[in-house]
């Protein structure tokens, strides 16, 4: 398994505490007991695999070649798909110590994955070095940590080939938030993980708009479609009959995105960036 350093502490949009409190976390969970069981079976974790599967099915194509994800966390989806698919190689990327050094390590020694493939990547996805490199990029739950959407997502093109595959599970606030409700909650102050208090300006926590998601990907170039999904909870509540998924306007959504770098790769016509 090959390690590579990004410096991702140079990322200007990047919030120091971010790293911190999440190389904290990630300490903890690496130095408990590991399962199949915990990285694959548990609800949370049901409800992702079952976001990507239901991407992956949107995209219509086999996942192979080469692979990114992007703020991995403990690794859970780069070892699930070096499981399931026909991946030539894995890179894998997040940006505090703790996980490229010692949790994703053993996340991948308990999946058994072929560490012969795997190049872990201290690093921001704000900075990504390879360009042209990628096949598919996966993004499970970290977009929302962007504090500048376009950038990330304009990264994330950059390094796919043409006819490449960005594929993502997100929250998303329905598109009738109010900014009221965004500049409240940089006020507000959470206890993270049991961890640390921290305000919610202290960190890159945001909770974009859907239409925000998508205006952020077409202006990066990509042909870009997305598609809600409910969690289990969400499911039971809906009548049979009932055609139109509901959404919350005052708490977070699910979303998951797959969206194709074209094979032309020509800038926008309606960028202005």
């Amino acid at each position: 398994m090959k390690f590579e350093n990004w410096t991702p502490e140079n990322d200007k949009f990047l919030k120091i505490k971010e790293i911190e409190i999440h190389n904290k976390y990630h300490e903890d969970i690496a130095s408990s007991e590991i399962t199949l069981a915990t990285l694959f079976e548990t609800p949370t974790r049901k409800f992702r695999i079952d976001a990507l599967k239901e991407a992956i099915s949107k995209v219509g194509a086999p996942i192979q070649g080469k692979v990114l994800e992007v703020g991995a966390g403990d690794g859970w989806c780069s070892a699930y798909l070096c499981r399931n698919y026909n991946i030539d190689e894995i890179f894998t990327m997040e940006i505090n110590e703790a996980a490229i050094h010692k949790l994703i390590p053993k996340v991948f020694e308990v999946a058994k994955v072929d560490i012969n493939k795997a190049t872990l990547i201290l690093g921001s996805f704000n900075d990504i070095r390879l360009k042209s490199h990628f096949d598919y990029v996966f993004v499970m739950g970290a977009l929302h940590h962007s504090s500048n959407l376009y950038a990330t997502f304009k990264n994330i093109y950059n390094c796919l080939k043409p006819g490449g595959w960005l594929i993502a599970q997100e929250p998303y606030m329905h598109n009738q938030a109010l900014n009221n409700f965004y500049h409240k909650r940089e006020g507000e102050e959470a206890n993270f993980k049991g961890i640390a208090k921290i305000t919610n300006s202290e960190r890159t926590d945001l909770f974009y708009r859907e239409c925000e998601y998508r205006v952020a990907g077409f202006h990066a170039g990509f042909d870009y479609q997305s598609q809600r999904v409910l969690k289990p909870a969400e499911k039971s509540q809906l009548k049979w009959y009932r055609k139109i998924i509901p959404e919350n306007i005052d708490k977070p959504n699910n979303l998951i995105v797959f969206a194709q770098k074209p094979m032309n790769d020509q800038k926008p016509v309606t960028s202005w960036e």
